[in-house]
């Protein structure tokens, strides 16, 4: 039987990972990143779903500085103590969240809190093809002193090494004590990279999971489909990308530059064919909420949308246009890979059948 717990990479290549537990719930997370960015090294951040939920602009700020994310259970539960069907919630939740705040597939690779589990949980992730990254337990966790945390990782600091921190409360000394080992290892000829890489480096590539809620377009009622006009010109296109790069979509970029690259990315929705149609909501002289939709089969897909207002409302709007031009399509479910749990239980609300399901392929 193939054994999914890693705990270490290629002892041939010079390069080592520093990886971290759970996410600060009360403290940024910054000093951590900037620990591991001041010495030009790249982390691994096994967080909780709830940290995701918490903080989904944070998440995708760590990504576009390099640094690696993935999920280490959604409540943080010991999970050797839960039932089957605790443990697979835990880890969907999880990685809804994850999906949900970065816009990402969720990489298939996780870590256990307390690195506590049973033989039965490997089976169980075997199920769902996901690897567990274990590794040298730095005992962070206890909140030791950054200078005895040096002292202890040093001698440990050789190929193919990986290291469990925390980026939480207690681990409060770990960012200083980061700073220091990412000099030694980088005068010990090793860079510090994400773990996928020093997968990669071994020839074991994680796989990636992605989920979609889908629901049925039976929608009666109400519609102002007066508001609701495809985007026409390129002068409306740059109206629309200004008006909604503030507006939270996980897919949108931070940072210099966003604006063009948002531009960017929206005119390549713009320049669709038939089978796509991109609208935006607009009233008292103001975009509202945009869709990017396309046609697939018997499927309207909801690839890409946003609204001005984070209240469920504005939703409701997007998923009444969406009910109303499947119908018209003649198209079976209406899906998205986005705000997946809300856009259930608006469905639910709304009375449309409506389901979260991975999604195929």
């Amino acid at each position: 039987m193939t054994n999914i717990v890693i705990t270490r990479g290629n002892p041939a290549v010079s390069h080592c990972a520093f990886t971290f537990d759970d996410g600060p719930m009360r403290i940024p997370i910054d000093a951590w990143l900037d620990a591991l960015e001041q010495g030009d090294a790249r982390g691994t951040f096994f967080l909780t779903g709830e940290w995701f939920d918490r903080y989904p602009a944070k998440a995708r700020e760590m990504l576009a500085r390099g640094h690696e994310l993935t999920t280490h259970t959604y409540h943080h539960r010991r999970m050797a103590d839960v039932t089957k069907s605790v443990f697979f919630e835990e880890l969907k939740l999880a990685e809804l969240a994850y999906q949900e705040a970065t816009g990402r597939p969720v990489p298939a690779f996780m870590r256990f809190p307390y690195a506590s589990y049973r033989e039965e949980n490997l089976e169980w992730l075997r199920e769902w093809n996901y690897l567990v990254v274990e590794g040298e337990d730095t005992v962070d966790w206890s909140g030791p002193p950054s200078a005895e945390l040096v002292e202890r990782v040093i001698p440990k600091l050789v190929n193919g090494s990986i290291f469990m921190f925390h980026a939480n409360e207690i681990a409060k000394e770990t960012p200083q004590a980061v700073k220091s080992l990412v000099y030694h290892a980088h005068a010990k000829g090793l860079a510090v990279v994400p773990v996928s890489e020093l997968l990669h480096a071994d020839g074991i590539r994680a796989g990636e999971r992605i989920w979609q809620v889908r629901f049925k377009p039976t929608f009666q009622g109400s519609f102002h489909s007066e508001q609701w006009k495809r985007v026409a010109g390129e002068d409306e296109l740059r109206n629309l990308a200004a008006d909604s790069l503030e507006w939270g979509n996980p897919k949108a970029p931070t940072g210099s530059g966003a604006y063009s690259k948002w531009l960017q990315m929206l005119s390549k929705a713009f320049q669709s064919d038939g089978q796509t149609r991109f609208v935006a909501r607009s009233f008292a002289g103001q975009h509202w909420a945009y869709v990017h939709a396309s046609v697939r089969g018997g499927t309207l897909a909801l690839e890409d949308f946003a609204t001005k207002e984070a209240h469920a409302d504005a939703l409701v709007s997007i998923l009444q246009w969406a009910a109303h031009e499947a119908s018209a399509l003649g198209c079976e479910w209406i899906t998205s890979t986005q705000d997946m749990r809300r856009i259930h239980k608006m469905c639910e609300q709304l009375g449309f059948e409506a389901e979260i399901v991975l999604q195929e392929g």
